[in-house]
């Protein structure tokens, strides 16, 4: 191998470990922005999430104990409070659906345009390799 094609290679290997660093800062920031958006519940979901449930249960166990007049809209509030839940927990779904779509196109595109790269970096090399041989 020449010395010109060994300092190619060189660069290669250079640009190929600088990918490899982007890639792994922009992989923590993703995961970053994913739990952000919904991916890891937060402190302030949680004890939404345990608040929903205590009156859910409170409202649902007192119900049978409560007064006549009182018993159904203990029950319905119950109910109110369980769609609610599941409401909010679809509309959270929703959202991480929709950013992990995203960032599948994203990656997609980014995949391609690397293949197109690769594909341009394969011609070069075979014409270099080309060029050395004649």
């Amino acid at each position: 191998m020449t010395r010109r094609a060994s300092e190619l290679f060189g660069d290669l290997k250079d640009y190929g470990r600088e990918e490899v660093e982007e890639f792994i800062r922009e992989k923590e920031r993703i995961r970053q922005i994913v739990g952000r958006i919904g991916g890891k519940p937060t402190t302030m979901s949680k004890v939404i999430t345990v608040l929903m449930i205590v009156f859910i249960v409170a409202t649902l166990v007192a119900a049978p104990f409560l007064p006549k007049q009182l018993e159904l809209p203990a029950v319905e509030i119950g109910i109110v409070l369980i769609s609610l839940k599941i409401f909010f927990f679809i509309q959270n779904e929703a959202k991480v659906t929709h950013f992990q779509f995203w960032m599948l196109s994203s990656l997609e595109w980014r995949m391609n345009d690397i293949a197109k790269r690769l594909a341009r970096i394969d011609e070069n090399i075979q014409k270099l390799a080309d060029s050395q041989v004649k």
